[in-house]
């Protein structure tokens, strides 16, 4: 015998595979979680634009080692899709939706204040209050909770699918008052390029927040802390001065 080892590689692989199985496990690739929303630039991204919200969930859940992706689906359908368990999250939310949809759970710490306001054409209509509202036309996307709750008796009530119908339907005079919040608003009428008289105040402030269906309950203290701590660092205005304070400038 000579005593030289055997070095078949194909017998080498094989206890290698077995010292792996036996020993240290290797560790599973993290799952992605898929957020929807139905909110547009410059809440979520577009073309050169990547979004505000958009980064923000990246940020605030890469902070807590999970990836995550954003989806645009119909505002009506986002929740209905993460009640459902086909979606991750919805990030782009008023407080007070797990009362109709049970398999939501929200991320206290919110994510935005927004706005919601009323844009016209004639500058003799003031809207102050929601029953400002009942003389006129009025249009806006379905779907929108804080207009779907309080828009009552109006004149006439017109709904669209998307926020991108409501400012041609202002424009050729088929609604008197059209209603959006003050972000998305501000982003599609200037890319309309037409020119409409925002109305102040707003109709109602409200915080915005994300929710989590609720197979992820564990992940919601995590990301709630992620958020007040991007909040305590700077990190958070960081993302705020570069794709929403521009269009604070009215």
């Amino acid at each position: 015998m000579s005593g030289k080892r055997n070095s078949n590689p194909f017998l080498l692989a094989c206890a290698f595979l077995a010292l792996c199985v036996a020993g240290t496990p290797i560790p599973a690739r993290a799952e992605k979680l898929w957020l929807s929303t139905g909110a547009l630039p410059p809440i979520t991204s577009s073309p050169g634009h990547p979004g505000f919200i958009n980064e923000l969930a990246r940020a605030a859940f890469g902070r807590i080692g999970v990836e995550v992706g954003v989806i645009t689906v119909p505002t009506g359908r986002s929740l209905i899709n993460v009640n459902d368990g086909i979606d991750d999250g919805d990030i782009f939310r008023v407080a007070g939706a797990e009362a109709a949809f049970p398999n939501l759970i929200r991320i206290p710490e919110k994510t935005l204040d927004t706005d919601f306001v009323a844009y016209t054409k004639r500058s003799d209509i003031r809207i102050r209050t929601w029953a400002d509202l009942q003389p006129f036309s009025v249009a806006f996307a379905a779907g929108w909770r804080p207009y779907e709750l309080n828009v009552k008796g109006v004149k006439e009530l017109t709904k669209t699918t998307s926020i991108n119908e409501l400012p041609a339907l202002l424009e050729k005079g088929r609604v008197d008052v059209i209603l959006m919040d003050r972000w998305q608003g501000q982003w599609v009428i200037r890319q309309s390029g037409y020119r409409f008289h925002l109305l102040e105040p707003p109709l109602v402030r409200y915080e915005m927040f994300m929710y989590l269906n609720k197979k992820h309950a564990a992940l919601v203290p995590k990301v709630a802390k992620a958020l007040a701590d991007m909040k305590a660092d700077g990190s958070y205005q960081q993302l705020y001065d570069l794709y929403l304070k521009p269009l604070a400038i009215r």
